[in-house]
């Protein structure tokens, strides 16, 4: 990929990657979706898959939403890279990252608005439910909070139709 030296690489990349998973999960499922997706038909599959994979750690590993400009989307490039970074199970996963990226650790790189003040002075950084739902790692509970959490929120979180179709596809798998 050629990039230009004053633009942002990970601005593209993130772009890149929203095409890409635009293209794999369609609004529209007449035009097929990611489960359909067969490696074996596409000659190109391996490198290609593994270009993305790179490309999803790049993203992952660049999400800093305590940015005022990065908060917007900040759930969706998450969901995305963590989506796309999957696509190949192979050597060090997506999976194995997730809980470790800045964003999740670091207090620095919080999203403000994902964090959650309890009656008993406790704060939950609520992207930990998110991410336990969507790795398998947690329970159905945690997607629920988290989802409620977004829902009821005073200021809209940009969460888009395709994640919530995605996320709600995979609880219905596990049920």
């Amino acid at each position: 990929m050629t990039v230009h030296p004053g633009l942002n690489y990970i601005f593209h990349i993130r772009r890149l990657l929203g095409t890409l998973e635009n293209a794999l999960n369609p609004l529209l499922y007449f035009s097929g979706s990611i489960s359909m997706l067969n490696e074996d038909t596409i000659e190109e599959a391996t490198d290609g898959l593994l270009t993305v994979k790179r490309w999803a750690f790049d993203v992952l590993y660049k999400l800093n939403p305590s940015r005022d400009e990065l908060q917007g989307a900040f759930l969706t490039n998450l969901c995305k890279a963590f989506t796309l970074g999957r696509l190949r199970k192979d050597g060090y996963t997506v999976d194995d990252t997730l809980h470790r990226i800045p964003s999740t650790r670091s207090w620095r790189q919080q999203h403000p608005r994902l964090i959650v003040f309890q009656p008993s002075g406790f704060q939950i950084y609520i992207v930990h439910d998110f991410l336990r739902f969507i790795d398998g790692s947690g329970d159905l509970a945690q997607g629920v909070r988290f989802f409620r959490y977004v829902i009821k929120s005073p200021k809209p979180l940009l969460v888009i139709p395709t994640m919530i179709d995605t996320w709600s596809a995979s609880v219905f798998r596990l049920t």
